[in-house]
């Protein structure tokens, strides 16, 4: 019998993709003056919002040059597993089952790093307030009736050119909706996370599994 455990691999939530109202979402906009996206301006227009987590959809061309961002089903996950000899010896990387390295924007190599995973989108509207970038996280991963804390897991973020990342990096607070971002109207945002599991107790051996949710919304 095998008492390597297998431990731990969450999902991310589906990437979304919003027409808010019924309006449809405009796909010309504006190059920015700087060369490579992680915050930037774009053309005002009719209230839209786009989230993309991992792997994502975008047909016609990077988003700069006029490509229109679609619905994706896709959930991916990012696990790691930890051999018997490693059980509670310090902190471990997990990797995403899909590494997406290229920026939507204009196809830059965003994320040249071992196993980043994508967060990025806009939020568009004529008027009006701020979006919300979000995650919400179960209490625990959970193996059959043994739990493992989601505040196990934590996140650098990072992104070629982007000396301050544009989400911060941080910790999963267990069972809550945690605020990652406000995003003011007419930007565009992205980050590239690499998570970490925190492996600081003996558990027992099992495949701890759960889903977390990213949420980009706008009043």
């Amino acid at each position: 019998m095998s008492l390597v455990p297998h431990l731990p691999s969450f999902r991310l939530g589906r990437p979304v993709f919003t027409r808010l109202a019924g309006l449809a979402i405009a796909s010309i906009f504006l190059a920015p003056a700087v060369s490579h996206a992680y915050l930037v301006s774009i053309t005002s227009g009719t209230k839209s919002i786009f989230l993309q987590v991992g792997t994502g959809t975008m047909t016609g061309g990077t988003f700069q040059s006029g490509g229109t961002p679609g619905n994706n089903a896709t959930v991916n996950t990012v696990s790691v597993t930890v051999p018997a000899a490693s059980l509670g010896t310090g902190p471990l990387g997990m990797t995403p089952n899909v590494i997406v390295v290229t920026s939507p924007w204009d196809n830059y190599a965003f994320c040249p790093y071992p196993a980043p995973v994508y967060v990025g989108g806009f939020y568009r509207a004529p008027s009006g307030g701020s979006a919300t970038l979000s995650v919400t996280s179960p209490a625990n991963l959970t193996s059959g009736a043994n739990t493992l804390s989601f505040n196990t897991i934590s996140w650098v973020s990072a992104g070629a050119s982007d000396a301050t990342p544009t989400i911060p990096s941080g910790t999963f607070v267990a069972g809550t909706t945690q605020t990652l971002l406000t995003i003011a109207r007419n930007f565009w945002f992205e980050s590239c996370l690499t998570f970490t599991y925190a492996n600081a107790a003996v558990i027992p051996a099992g495949t701890y599994t759960q889903q977390v949710v990213y949420s980009l919304t706008a009043p």
